[in-house]
């Protein structure tokens, strides 16, 4: 396969059958150019363990519609794989007949444990989980996820999905109280506490959209799910109110997807008791699983999990976005230059180092859709970008200084509810620093050759070694030269040297 072959996933699951069509971006990134869901209910009415015919005929036309648009990308290859209706059927074997006859693709059965592990691949590639517990909750089946320094520990994989939640323990609508309590006694039979923290995130559909109903009570300032934090107290009063009411009144409440309101309920049930049965005072949503897993293993079949998921997924949004990684590094030694010199005067942390350094290497992804206005693009890239392994926090002041990197002063108070009192100052000094670095670095190549910062009699001295003249650097520095002072408090003095 061609590095930058795209890579189809279709997963056939109990409740649907999804598809994620990849392209690599090196080995350690890719990018997402097609996804697509179908609700095929698969494994509705499998009491059993049968599939029924109405649920093998919704699967089959599912996965015709998956593989035609897959196949319409050109993949250098197309994994599809079942899940827990098709594991625990008898009659599987009809199915993927039925299956390969009509769409010629080969539908591999994934044990429990093969499940739990591309899911885990997923999150973990996506998130700065170390050690504590991930939950996948799809239709059929969860998996709880022992995770030991970043490594899969321990799997227990149990029918506890949100179909089969809601068949075996809540026939009613809405259920009754003896019916809510056989669900969450059947959670505390099936999963067995290990010695990890009580740190839980979370992955799914159904996660998914209780993040969406918690989005919007919150009035949340950004779009992102992945990465929000759901407290105990927030699910379970969701739980109670999904659960209170029939099926016609949960499509009303904002935020259910009408396709879930059957469902979501169980699987809301099922989440809150595993929180409380782990000792989980929040939840954080993991907007990745299954399919992303199986991704990675195409594209990193040796060594699957990324060593630094936040340097993989900067590069990741730079490259999709046109810029150059390596291209950026002049200005981030620059930046950190000027912040180690000036750390007595800013007092900042080695996590905002951090920040400006890689939004030293983001600030220019706006440029490929529009010059005039790259850097209100270059922020919105930001937000809305496959950025991982940062807090929602970190995300709105890395947005901040690529907006703000060349003038002005960042405005937080839309994220007011969100970032701390002290990230307007922060953002300040930071912008007006990585100004500065960008300023010394205003053409590529560059004639400077090299950068040195230091404070020397209450002013900050920047020696610029250059090979040649350097009049438009100077005259950048010129230009921002007063935002720095003011942020700083400190005067600005170049000494230019051959």
């Amino acid at each position: 396969m061609s590095p930058s072959d795209p890579i189809a996933v279709i997963d056939v699951g109990s409740n649907s059958v999804r598809l994620l069509v990849a392209r690599p971006l090196g080995e350690t990134a890719f990018e997402v150019i097609d996804e697509a869901r179908y609700h095929a209910r698969l494994g509705e009415g499998q009491a059993d363990g049968f599939l029924v015919p109405a649920g093998i005929e919704r699967g089959l036309r599912a996965l015709v519609i998956m593989s035609q648009l897959a196949r319409s990308h050109a993949p250098s290859r197309i994994i599809a794989v079942g899940t827990e209706a098709l594991r625990r059927a008898p009659n599987a074997d009809d199915f993927l007949h039925l299956a390969f006859q009509r769409t010629g693709l080969r539908v591999r059965v994934l044990s429990g444990f093969e499940e739990a592990h591309a899911g885990y691949l997923g999150v973990i590639n996506s998130t700065t989980l170390r050690d504590g517990y991930l939950l996948d909750l799809g239709g059929g089946s969860a998996e709880l996820m022992e995770i030991r320094d970043r490594a899969l520990a321990a799997v227990q994989s149990v029918p506890l999905g949100a179909i089969y939640a809601r068949e075996r323990y809540l026939p009613s609508d809405p259920p009754a109280q003896r019916e809510i309590r056989a669900l969450r006694k059947a959670v505390r039979r099936s999963f067995i506490p290990g010695s990890a923290p009580p740190v839980l995130f979370a992955t799914g559909g159904a996660v998914r959209n209780l993040a969406r109903i918690v989005r919007i009570r919150r009035r949340y300032p950004i779009g992102r799910l992945h990465g929000l934090e759901i407290s105990r107290r927030e699910l379970r009063t969701i739980a109670r109110e999904l659960a209170g009411v029939p099926a016609d009144a949960r499509r009303r409440i904002p935020g259910v997807s009408a396709s879930r309101t059957d469902i979501l309920h169980a699987a809301a049930i099922v989440i809150d008791e595993a929180m409380d049965l782990l000792g989980a005072g929040t939840l954080t949503v993991a907007g990745q699983g299954l399919r992303e897993g199986l991704a990675w293993q195409a594209i990193r079949p040796h060594a699957p999990v990324l060593p630094d998921v936040r340097g993989a997924s900067i590069a990741g949004l730079a490259r999709a976005n046109g810029v150059d990684i390596l291209a950026t590094e002049p200005t981030v030694v620059a930046a950190a230059a000027i912040f180690e010199a000036t750390a007595p005067l800013h007092r900042l942390a080695r996590a905002d180092l951090d920040l400006l350094t890689n939004a030293a290497r983001l600030a220019g992804i706006g440029m490929h859709i529009d010059y005039y206005n790259r850097d209100r693009h270059a922020e919105y890239l930001v937000h809305s970008g496959d950025l991982h392994g940062f807090t929602h926090r970190e995300v709105i002041l890395l947005a901040a200084l690529v907006r703000w990197a060349d003038a002005g002063t960042p405005d937080l108070s839309p994220y007011r509810t969100i970032v701390t009192a002290d990230d307007a100052k922060r953002t300040a000094v930071l912008a007006a620093i990585l100004g500065i670095a960008r300023a010394i670095r205003r053409r590529s190549p560059s004639p400077i050759t090299g950068v040195e910062a230091v404070l020397r009699e209450g002013a900050l001295v920047l020696q610029l070694h250059a090979s040649g003249p350097i009049d438009a650097e100077l005259f950048e520095i010129e230009s921002r030269r007063r935002r720095l002072e003011s942020s700083l408090r400190v005067r600005l003095l170049v000494d230019v040297r051959p």
